[in-house]
């Protein structure tokens, strides 16, 4: 709730839909929660009990099972909504809208890679829905005080229990070819699958980490990384020691 310096009041109540009154009813019963709380009484005053202007919004998370289309291609809020008071609203629109240029401009100039277009534009949809739905669990799984009743509890618990950041492990690394961003394109290329990070990761600062990971499986690491100017070394280095890799 706000109070802004012009008189008007802002409150907000996120609840289920269940058990809510008819719509007609809604700015009355809003009015009677807002009497009940002594913290709204002594911000709003008599303002509290008044039935004003009232606006109602879903908040349930919506993923949509196809994000693009042959000529057409859903972003943002467009392609999936998910959970408000987790704080990812804004972040999740920018991140699915910084691919589309590069899907467009491949359904136009290269329309041999459609399905390879839509399917990178589709992966990181949904993946970034799970990653953000994930987050909005954790969060709810924060509440103490109320966490057996439904609401908390529900939500604490949706849509898994895998957790969103899995612990670094160097075993389950493998390579596989997927769609990549390659300058204003999408290509297909060899990327590195691991457990956090499922859709495969092409380069790090532009080196190719797939080769990295096919040398440490053949057990030529060592003769993979001397190939490589020491700045490079280093940076391949660390990043095989944030995947567990111990030499």
């Amino acid at each position: 709730m706000a109070r802004l310096e012009d008189g008007r009041c802002y409150w907000q109540i996120t609840r289920d839909a269940h058990g809510l009154p008819p719509k007609e009813q809604l700015p009355a019963w809003c009015a009677s929660r807002r009497g009940e709380s002594t913290l709204v009484r002594e911000l709003f005053g008599d303002a509290a009990l008044q039935a004003t202007e009232l606006h109602a919004r879903s908040s349930t998370a919506i993923l949509f099972n196809e994000a693009s289309g042959p000529d057409w291609l859903r972003v943002g809020d467009a392609a999936m909504a998910v959970d408000p008071l987790s704080g990812n609203g804004i972040f999740q629109s920018l991140s699915s809208a910084l691919q589309a240029p590069a899907v467009i401009n491949t359904l136009l100039q290269r329309p041999e890679r459609t399905a390879l277009a839509r399917r990178f534009h589709q992966q990181r949809v949904e993946q970034l829905f799970l990653r953000f739905a994930r987050t909005g669990r954790d969060f709810y799984a924060m509440e103490q005080r109320w966490a057996a009743q439904p609401f908390w509890r529900e939500r604490s618990t949706w849509p898994d229990a895998e957790p969103l950041h899995v612990p670094a492990d160097i075993n389950p690394l493998r390579v596989a070819r997927a769609p990549v961003i390659q300058g204003d394109l999408i290509e297909e290329r060899e990327v590195v699958v691991t457990a956090d990070q499922p859709l495969g990761i092409w380069h790090l600062d532009g080196i190719a980490l797939a080769p990295i990971i096919q040398a440490l499986h053949a057990g030529q690491l060592a003769e993979a990384l001397a190939g490589l100017a020491p700045e490079a070394r280093r940076k391949v280095q660390g990043w095989l020691l944030g995947q567990g890799y111990r030499p």
